[in-house]
């Protein structure tokens, strides 16, 4: 199962030294606060802005989940 680790975004965020503010404008969002709801666990990302972040960090999609395994898995 994946799990979208919401850490890694932040950390790529800041990494480039880019604003919550400046996230939301190339998500296309009219304000931050629903990038910075998104970032911080309260409402989810959508696909297709999981998509367009990985775009414009040039990462694969895959950078930003977690696997984890059952632990009845073998």
């Amino acid at each position: 199962m994946s799990e979208l680790n919401l850490e890694k975004i932040k950390q790529l965020r800041k990494k480039h030294k880019l604003s919550q503010g400046e996230m939301a404008e190339i998500l296309g969002m009219k304000s931050l606060y629903p990038y910075h709801r998104k970032e911080s666990g309260n409402q989810p990302f959508k696909a297709e802005e999981i998509h367009a972040i990985a775009r414009y960090f040039g990462v694969e999609i895959e950078y930003f989940f977690n696997n984890s395994v059952a632990k009845n898995a073998i």
